[in-house]
């Protein structure tokens, strides 16, 4: 069997023992077991520690045009452990790994280092950049540090292929997407004398009613992605049940489309408070624009050349494709193993067999590119 297959699984399951939680456990220790697999394979690498127990781990091979291979290496909590009826430890059973971070994304990256093995990089025709990456499930902050203070790292990469889970297809559009919180302010009274105060959770009901009104009527629409959206996924306000509410907060998320903009979708928000006389606080808390890759593009061709299945597909969700186009020009694709549909709940697993076909295109990748 190709060495390369026969080891994805170990990978995976080595990674997602090593726990890598953004908001318990930070990523050193991953990165530790990545720079020691890279070295083992002649490959030099470099942990970037940007906050203690926050880091990146990038790798440089050849020169010339860039292709960079990408993952985070961070989770999202394992959460009530009793829910979990596979248990919480890493574990291979019925053709599945499961474990957290097995499809987001450690399967991914146990792919890309699978993809390695056997590889001769010895005399590469174009450079080959591996980035893996801290904090993306919550802040984007390990691929903002790369763009903004190493960016020399990323000199000369033209593409990318971002391992997040697709269940093997190739994606190359997202929405773009806001994080918009609105605090609004009335006026308290006694509950028996409503006329004496302003109710800060009315207007903020009001602001609701706008913001449905606006989304269903949305007129630009792209052919791949369709129209925006907008989900209020929090509310707060009030103290007592007799007391008029001072204060409403509401927590508003926006997802863009190619024609619309970050700056639009503030406007129209703020429009509708304007429209119904309240008295607010604004704060655009995330803002990344839609994402959207032609066809036509190299990287596209050469993912799809490398797969059995050159499905292209689009998500709703943000990926840090956008964030590598943005803020450094690097037009990338998203490319895993994982399934989205099980990512971030209990008994989240991969497949053996994804595992197997994502460590088979990674390896045509790299054989065609290096």
């Amino acid at each position: 069997m190709n060495p390369r297959i026969s080891e994805v699984v170990e990978l995976t399951r080595d990674l997602v023992s090593i726990k890598s939680s953004s908001l318990e456990d930070g990523e050193k220790e991953v990165a530790k077991y990545i720079r020691d697999y890279l070295s083992d394979l002649k490959i030099d690498s470099e942990i970037i520690e940007y906050q203690k127990g926050r880091c990146d781990i990038v790798a440089s091979v050849g020169k010339g045009d860039g292709l960079m291979l990408n993952g985070h290496m961070d989770t999202v909590p394992i959460g009530d452990s009793s829910r979990w009826k596979m248990g919480t430890e890493p574990l291979v059973k019925n053709g599945k790994v499961y474990g957290r971070g097995t499809s987001d994304m450690k399967g991914g990256i146990a792919a890309i280092l699978a993809s390695l093995k056997g590889m001769d990089l010895s005399k590469p025709k174009r450079r080959l950049v591996l980035a893996f990456v801290a904090d993306e499930e919550v802040a984007l902050n390990g691929s903002k540090f790369l763009i903004e203070k190493r960016r020399s790292l990323l000199k000369g990469v033209r593409y990318g292929i971002i391992a997040e889970p697709t269940n093997l297809r190739i994606q190359i559009a997202q929405k773009g997407a806001m994080h918009i919180q609105v605090e609004i302010f009335g006026k308290s009274a006694h509950g028996s004398q409503p006329w004496e105060g302003e109710s800060a959770i009315l207007k903020g009901a009001e602001l609701i009613v706008g913001l449905e009104d606006l989304a269903s009527n949305f007129r630009k629409k792209d052919k791949l992605m369709g129209r925006g959206t907008i989900n209020v996924g929090k509310i707060g306000g009030g103290t007592v049940t007799n007391v008029v509410p001072e204060r409403c907060s509401v927590s508003i998320d926006r997802r863009i489309v190619p024609g619309e903009s970050i700056a639009e979708a503030e406007l129209q928000i703020k429009r509708i408070l304007g429209s119904i006389k309240a008295k607010y606080k604004m704060e655009v808390r995330f803002a990344h624009g839609p994402y959207k890759l032609d066809k036509s593009s190299q990287i596209v061709k050469l993912v799809q050349s490398s797969s059995k299945a050159p499905r292209l597909t689009w998500t709703t969700g943000y990926t840090e494709a956008e964030l590598y186009h943005s803020g450094a020009g690097i037009r990338s694709v998203v490319f895993g193993p994982g399934r989205m549909e099980v990512i971030h709940k209990p008994d989240e697993f991969v497949e053996v067999e994804n595992l197997k076909k994502a460590t088979a295109v990674f390896g045509k990748v790299l054989q065609k590119w290096v």
